[in-house]
């Protein structure tokens, strides 16, 4: 009889599978809603750097990819925000699971905002934009931006979207340079607050510093389009 060697392999494989003990993940249904959401974000992050491989491919249309990414960046946060305490530091949490996920880390970690509102680039795609549109656009964005700050407003979760508002009008104005202090300004301040909680608020120095940093940005955006 003719030895069937595939047949053997598995039926020796099946038995140690059989032998192998079985790993319980959680004990109690507490646990068990712990374990999922790690892994929520472990595969969000994960996602996010398949997002962003594919968009340096021109796998995926501008268009489709901020899209995807700015839902992705609010799944992010909220998440990030109910598992606090289980996962306190994010950075760590990608370091310790051995991810490849330079990309993510950059777009979710640090900048918060799609590439193509960090560095322009469907603002500057669109030829037959009316650059004062985008620029009265810009003013009235960032004294809506001071006013918000003026009332007090101080939560990270009222704040980022403003910012994140306001860099893209400016971005939307093709003739401000990229090194522009309005932009830098604006950008630091988009960074520090997507490295804060959803529900950090800021203190008083922090509050007084933003103000006057935006100030700072609008007074040198006014001296050019005045």
């Amino acid at each position: 009889l003719a030895f069937n060697f595939f047949g053997f392999m598995e039926s020796k494989m099946e038995e140690e599978r059989k032998e192998l003990p079985k790993i319980k993940l959680y004990s109690s249904q507490n646990e068990r809603k712990r374990v999922e959401q790690m892994a929520d974000f472990y595969s969000l992050i994960s996602t996010v750097q398949h997002l962003e491989t594919a968009y340096t491919r021109d796998a995926v249309s501008q268009t489709e990819y901020t899209i995807e990414c700015k839902k992705l960046i609010s799944q992010f946060k909220t998440l990030k925000a109910a598992i606090a305490q289980l996962v306190p530091d994010s950075d760590k949490f990608i370091s310790d699971y051995n991810m490849d996920a330079k990309a993510a880390r950059h777009r979710l970690l640090r900048v918060g905002v799609p590439a193509t509102v960090e560095y322009d680039v469907e603002g500057s795609s669109k030829k037959d934009q009316d650059d004062q549109k985008y620029v009265f656009e810009a003013v009235q964005t960032f004294i809506t931006t001071q006013n918000c700050l003026q009332l007090e407003m101080r939560d990270v979760d009222e704040l980022h979207p403003r910012l994140s508002e306001l860099m893209e009008s400016l971005n939307k104005v093709k003739k401000l340079p990229e090194d522009h202090i309005s932009r830098v300004k604006v950008k630091d301040w988009l960074v520090k607050l997507n490295n804060k909680p959803a529900s950090y608020r800021l203190k008083d120095d922090e509050l007084r510093q933003m103000s006057f940093d935006l100030q700072t940005a609008y007074d040198h955006w006014h001296r050019i389009y005045n």
